[in-house]
């Protein structure tokens, strides 16, 4: 993700992008990058008591207790995008739509639904497409007991951008 936005940038498509990680796991990676060389904003929540221990600082950093579930995740997760999108006004949003804070993945230690899931899907696509900021849509993380979950949860996501630009 951060390659494709320095792309952008560089090509002049755009200057501002906001990477929005809702993979269960720390992005210790982007946050990282983003850090030594800022040319976006990173947002994300996460698991706390999960990999990697160290956790580099994102520009918003959502740290969640083990267990959290649809309520809270989606309450937290709104209310720190909502600000974030405020502030930093992104061209671009790139969204990593992790399947692992599924109640039943075996990486994972959160507690979202299908039904949690796909809420947070919509929260984070149609608040920047009602705002006129395009999503990119990358999809990360599921190691759920069942290979089908992991693949609805995927499935799903891919499914609902379909319906919303329809209306």
């Amino acid at each position: 993700m951060a390659v494709a936005i320095r792309r952008l940038q560089r090509d002049g498509a755009i200057r501002r992008a906001m990477v929005v990680d809702c993979d269960v796991h720390h992005g210790n990676g982007t946050a990282g990058d983003f850090r030594r060389r800022p040319f976006g904003v990173h947002a994300l929540i996460h698991q706390f008591n999960n990999y990697p221990t160290e956790k580099p600082p994102s520009s918003l950093d959502i740290h969640l207790a083990d267990g959290v579930a649809d309520a809270e995740y989606l309450q937290r997760l709104g209310d720190g995008y909502r600000a974030a999108l405020a502030m930093f006004k992104p061209e671009l949003v790139m969204y990593a739509a992790g399947a692992d804070p599924f109640y039943a993945d075996q990486l994972g230690g959160l507690s979202l639904t299908f039904e949690g899931l796909m809420e947070r899907d919509r929260l984070v696509i149609w608040t920047a497409l009602t705002r006129g900021i395009p999503v990119a849509v990358v999809l990360a993380g599921g190691y759920a007991e069942s290979v089908e979950d992991t693949i609805t949860i995927h499935a799903n996501t891919r499914r609902w951008p379909k319906k919303w630009w329809r209306r």
